[in-house]
C-alpha cells in the first residue's frame, strides 16, 4: 500500500524547495552583480574562435554614433532607457570573448580590440549604475561592484578587468598614445570618439586623439609669464610611459602640442612642469538635475586640487625641517 504524506507535510516540503530555488537564484544574481563578467571559456569554443582581425566592432560603432556627440559626451539617460541598445552593448561585449590570441593578427588589430573593450566595458558599468555623478562612486563600497577591478571580460585566455586591460595588455605594447584613447567616463579623460577603433584606422585615430587632447586648455596650456607648462595629471600618473624627466615627458608629446606652444618651447628651456587638476565628474551629455548637482564637488575639486597639493607639499616640507632641527638639537 503506497504511503502518502499528509497535506501539511507536503506544503512544508514544497516551501522548502521553493526557498532553496529562490535562494540559489538570488545567490547567483548577487555573485553576478558583485563581479559582472562577459563571456567565458565556453564562449570561445574552437569552432567559433576568431582572430583580432575578424572581431567586428560595427555594433559598438553604431551605438557610439547614436549616443556620443562630437565632444565625446554621452547621453547615458537616453541610452539606459533604450533596453534594446543596452542589450546590444552587452551582446558586443560577449562577442569579444570569441577572440583567439594565438591566431595571426596585426598589432593594430589587437590594440583596437582592447581599446574598444575598455571603453565599452566602462560604458556598460556606467549604464548599469546610472544615475551616478562620477565613476569614482562605482567603487564596490557604495555600489555592488568596483568598476575598475570587478567588471571583467574573457579575452580568450583569461578574465581581464579594466585595470588589467590597461596595465597588463596595452601599456606593455609601448605606445603612450593609448592614454589618449582609453576613456574612464570622466570629463578629465580624453574625448570618447563617437566611432569604434579599427585596425586600418588606428594610427590616424591615435594621432588625432593626441592632438585633440592637447588642444584643450583644461588638459594643457603654458603660462608664459611664469614659464610654467601645465599638463593633465594623466601624464603624471603614467610617467613611466612618457619619460623619466620633465623634458622627456614634453619631448614625447611635443609633436601633438599646438603650433604656437611648440614654437615657444623650442625657444625656451627654462620652464617648469606642473600638473593640472582632474575632473572626475561624469562625461554626461544630458545629465539629470540630481547628477548635475552631485557633480559640482568633483568639478570644484579639480580646480582647487593643484593649490591644495602645493599646500600639502609645503606642510610636509615644514614637518621635515622641524624634524631635522629637533634631531640637531638633540645631538
Amino acid at each position: 500500500m503506497p504511503h502518502f504524506q499528509s497535506a501539511p507535510t507536503i506544503r512544508r516540503f514544497s516551501m522548502l524547495i521553493v526557498a532553496l530555488v529562490v535562494g540559489f537564484f538570488f545567490a547567483n544574481d548577487a555573485l553576478a552583480q558583485s563581479q559582472p563578467r562577459f563571456g567565458g571559456p565556453d564562449s570561445s569554443a574552437p569552432l567559433h574562435r576568431l582572430s583580432y582581425e575578424d572581431i567586428s566592432h560595427a555594433p559598438l560603432d553604431t551605438l557610439l554614433r547614436r549616443y556620443v556627440d562630437c565632444n565625446g559626451m554621452v547621453c547615458y539617460s537616453r541610452w539606459r532607457n533604450q533596453c534594446y541598445d543596452v542589450r546590444e552593448l552587452e551582446a558586443y561585449l560577449h562577442g569579444l570573448s570569441q577572440v583567439d590570441a594565438d591566431l595571426p593578427a596585426r598589432r593594430e588589430a589587437k590594440m583596437a580590440y582592447y581599446i574598444n573593450a575598455y571603453n565599452a566595458m566602462t560604458l556598460w558599468g556606467i549604464l548599469h549604475e546610472y544615475p551616478v555623478a562620477s565613476i569614482q562612486r562605482i567603487d564596490g563600497k557604495r555600489t555592488q561592484f568596483a568598476i575598475f577591478d570587478d567588471l571583467q571580460l574573457w579575452d580568450g585566455e583569461s578574465y581581464r578587468s579594466l585595470n588589467g586591460i590597461e596595465n597588463d595588455v596595452l601599456r606593455p605594447l609601448g605606445d603612450p598614445r593609448i592614454h589618449f584613447a582609453l576613456v574612464c567616463a570622466a570629463r578629465g579623460c580624453p574625448r570618447l570618439r563617437n566611432r569604434a577603433y579599427t585596425a586600418d584606422a588606428l594610427q590616424w585615430q591615435l594621432e588625432d586623439n593626441a592632438r585633440e587632447f592637447f588642444s584643450s586648455h583644461a588638459r594643457f596650456h603654458i603660462s608664459r609669464i611664469t614659464r610654467t607648462v601645465q599638463m593633465s595629471p594623466i601624464l603624471e600618473w603614467y610617467r613611466d610611459d612618457f619619460g623619466q624627466t620633465d623634458h622627456e615627458v614634453v619631448s614625447t608629446v611635443f609633436a601633438y602640442l599646438p603650433q604656437q606652444d611648440r614654437q615657444w618651447l623650442s625657444q625656451h628651456c627654462d620652464w617648469r612642469l606642473k600638473y593640472l587638476g582632474y575632473d572626475w565628474s561624469l562625461n554626461d551629455q544630458c545629465p539629470t538635475l540630481a547628477v548635475k548637482v552631485a557633480a559640482i564637488p568633483y568639478h570644484t575639486y579639480s580646480i582647487a586640487s593643484p593649490a591644495l597639493k602645493r599646500i600639502k607639499t609645503m606642510l610636509s616640507s615644514s614637518d621635515g625641517v622641524a624634524e631635522a632641527v629637533a634631531c640637531d638639537a638633540g645631538q
